[in-house]
């Protein structure tokens, strides 16, 4: 194929890309900054991040994938448009891309991925599931009759599949992950204790404190925030068992998806799933405790990839550097013409 072919894992948090004989070149926040009067993109990326939350009311800094879909087509655009530009650079060949998706995602989802990627700049696009390229990017066989159980975690939903020969048997994906979780955070400091914090605070609480067991030893920081009764500045301490109260309903929900899949598994599929174990993979997977969560809910031995953060974009990585696999298991990529 002419052209570079890139292996995209377009999050709600984070876009990775890899690029054919570079590895993974981009790791950035999905995220733009807008001129709201003139609608003009002026930050994008790790740019954007840094300013979000931090400017006045003419700059409005977005993230159009929400829950793992595309929510605002023209800002997801503008970020993949401005990625293949720097990477592609003056390059008269379009890119070839390889475009993960959430394993539940509508026909019409999967139509605005296309339509999106393609009009940023694409020549042709094939889309993969999230959970499937997951189980390539750690390892597993795309020929094995094994079923395979994979929890990938994201900021915006969590895809939970059972993989056998290289397809998905049964698959899922909950509109609850990381950003929830931070939104459940700041929640929980409004209504109790009457403080604001931002999002970027609310998931270095996250990662700091959040646990989705009890810890054996309890925990504590001082961050600071603003007092909704008198909007002034407040630097206050907030322990690891406050925020093990405060997001348990969002783990709750989570458990919950994943049995519900367990549950409507084949019984052959089950039983290995019960020989070979849970693997969970995504950067929620981090959150102290899961593994040890997932086991005692389900009874099934749970493990946790090598490199969740990549697993994703590494199976896009995979089909990068194996096409063929794509055809034989019925992917192929699409032009803007065949979608016309």
């Amino acid at each position: 194929m002419l052209g570079k072919t890139i292996g995209i894992d377009f999050g709600s948090a984070s876009t990775i890309m890899y690029v054919e004989g570079k590895g993974i070149v981009l790791d950035e926040p999905t995220m733009i900054a807008i001129d709201t009067e003139t609608d003009i993109p002026i930050a994008i990326g790790n740019a954007a991040y840094t300013i979000n939350g931090r400017t006045d009311d003419t700059i409005s800094v977005v993230s159009p994938v929400k829950n793992g879909i595309i929510s605002d087509y023209t800002n997801a655009e503008h970020i993949l448009r401005y990625y293949f530009q720097r990477l592609c650079g003056n390059s008269i060949f379009k890119p070839n891309v390889i475009l993960t998706v959430p394993s539940s995602a509508t026909n019409l989802d999967k139509r605005t991925f296309l339509d999106v990627a393609m009009h940023a700049g694409a020549g042709r696009v094939c889309l993969v599931e999230e959970s499937l390229a997951s189980a390539l990017g750690l390892g597993m066989e795309s020929n094995t009759f094994s079923g395979q159980f994979i929890v990938n975690m994201g900021a915006g939903a969590v895809d939970v599949a059972v993989v056998t020969m290289g397809s998905l048997a049964v698959a899922k994906s909950l509109k609850v992950g990381g950003k929830s979780i931070d939104a459940a955070i700041q929640r929980y400091l409004r209504k109790e204790r009457d403080i604001l914090i931002g999002s970027q605070t609310a998931e270095r609480l996250k990662i700091c404190l959040g646990s989705a067991v009890p810890r054996k030893e309890e925990i504590a920081i001082m961050v600071g925030g603003k007092s909704s009764l008198d909007n002034m500045p407040i630097s206050f301490e907030v322990t690891s068992t406050e925020l093990f109260t405060c997001i348990r309903s969002q783990l709750d929900l989570i458990v919950g998806g994943i049995k519900s899949v367990l549950e409507i598994t084949p019984p052959e599929l089950v039983g290995d799933i019960s020989e070979n174990g849970i693997v969970i993979t995504g950067g929620t997977s981090l959150l102290y405790g899961l593994k040890t969560l997932l086991e005692s809910e389900t009874g099934i031995e749970a493990h946790l990839a090598a490199d969740p953060m990549y697993s994703c974009v590494s199976g896009a990585a995979a089909m990068v550097k194996d096409v063929d696999y794509l055809a034989q298991n019925g992917y192929a990529f699409k032009t803007l013409q065949e979608l016309s």
